[in-house]
């Protein structure tokens, strides 16, 4: 927990972290910024943070410590912090789509109508609204859905085709993932569909993602290109 001389912290909830190779990454929600951490230094804070994923010997707090605390990522209340863990979520194995069939999909002007509603609504609080709040609002609609098992693999890749057949009417695909998740979230949400939102990083070269799942299928990427991503937080 901590030695008698430094009470024990807590990561912040707003805080979310993740162990990829030699490199601790935070992530804060309330800026939606990522911060980096070199594993040997990181290894200085665990004698002080609870549940902190990297063990080490030394005691004496690192001056990382208290730029954590000054930045709200690291506190000593525990009504405002939680465990260091990190997230855990088994990377996805299958494309969703793999196997469907192509060109236009069937759809009712109610799909149509979905799409853009869906989409509006991703673009504008995208723009007005902070990471925090949109963050908020997705695990909101993550708590009212249905049991995984009682979700039709079969209506679920039917309403994804539609979306991506329909996509480039409003926004582009490429380095959009945050828009492309949010949006479609939104839009599987309209059917009671709430798959898994996966925020993850990569440690070199350094790249942050996000994808949508739905147990150990991937909606709006391929396994492949997740193969060496670390989860940081699952909505």
């Amino acid at each position: 927990m901590g030695s008698a001389e430094f009470p024990p912290y807590f990561l912040s909830k707003q805080t979310h972290i993740a162990l990829a190779g030699n490199t601790l990454f935070l992530l804060d929600e309330a800026s939606g910024k990522y911060l980096s951490l070199p594993r040997e230094s990181a290894a200085c804070l665990s004698t002080h943070i609870l549940g902190w994923p990297i063990v080490s010997d030394r005691c004496t707090p690192p001056p990382i410590l208290r730029a954590l605390i000054d930045k709200g990522l690291v506190t000593n209340d525990p009504a405002h912090g939680k465990s260091a863990i990190p997230a855990k979520v088994s990377l996805p194995m299958t494309w969703l789509r793999d196997g469907q069939p192509r060109g236009r999909p069937q759809f009712k002007i109610v799909d149509i109508y979905r799409f853009f509603v869906s989409v509006g609504y991703a673009v504008l609080s995208k723009r007005l609204l902070h990471f925090r709040k949109i963050v908020s609002l997705a695990d909101k609609s993550r708590k009212s859905a249905p049991p995984a098992g009682s979700v039709s693999i079969e209506s679920l890749a039917a309403l994804v085709r539609i979306f991506d057949w329909l996509r480039p009417f409003a926004f582009k695909k490429t380095d959009e993932c945050f828009l492309y998740c949010w949006a479609l979230s939104r839009f599987l949400g309209k059917y009671g569909i709430y798959p898994s939102w996966v925020f993850a990083v990569l440690e070199q070269p350094f790249a942050a993602h996000c994808w949508l799942q739905h147990e150990s299928y991937v909606l709006t990427d391929i396994p492949f290109n997740l193969r060496r991503m670390t989860p940081i937080l699952v909505i």
